[in-house]
């Protein structure tokens, strides 16, 4: 083993400490730090893009999810933040960065700027007949208009390709 010290104060000026390049744990750390530092930023792209294996996944399992479940809202509006909550909530992919597109046919694309592929999930809301707080002694409500928040029950399919 080398006498050198593996760091050593800095000769350009300044007092901090650097790798000692004659010591030889100090030349592989001078070596080994860079290549280390760019595999982790690398690993830090890969978790933070989705590939298209990740995005067939995580819509499909979304969708499983979203099918069947009871949700608070109302007929009229954009429900492709259903489809987005339940893609991140899938635990598959890095969960952000997902587009969904309402399409004229009733349908919505979802699609992410990391990857071509395009999937339609189609969506219908029924309204819920047992809701999960009944009042004693409350007479019937009416039926709630398209734009009136009410308890529904999500029926959900996808397919790949856009919905055009």
């Amino acid at each position: 083993m080398s006498e050198e010290p593996v760091l050593i104060r800095s000769t350009w000026g300044t007092s901090r400490y650097v790798y000692n390049h004659r010591n030889p744990v100090g030349l592989a750390l001078i070596v080994l730090t860079p290549l280390i530092a760019l595999g982790v930023l690398f690993g830090m792209r890969a978790e933070s893009t989705w590939s298209e294996g990740e995005l067939r996944d995580a819509v499909g399992k979304g969708v499983q999810d979203l099918d069947g479940k009871q949700h608070y809202t109302s007929l009229e509006g954009n429900h492709g933040s259903l489809i987005a909550e339940a893609i991140r909530e899938s635990g598959i992919g890095p969960g952000l960065g997902v587009d969904t597109r309402e399409e004229e046919g009733g349908g919505y694309t979802v699609s992410t700027e990391d990857t071509e592929a395009e999937y339609c999930v189609h969506v219908t809301l029924t309204l819920d007949d047992q809701p999960p707080v009944v009042f004693p002694g409350a007479a019937d409500r009416p039926a709630p208009g398209p734009d009136m928040l009410a308890f529904y029950v999500s029926r959900a399919t996808f397919s790949e390709g856009s919905c055009r």
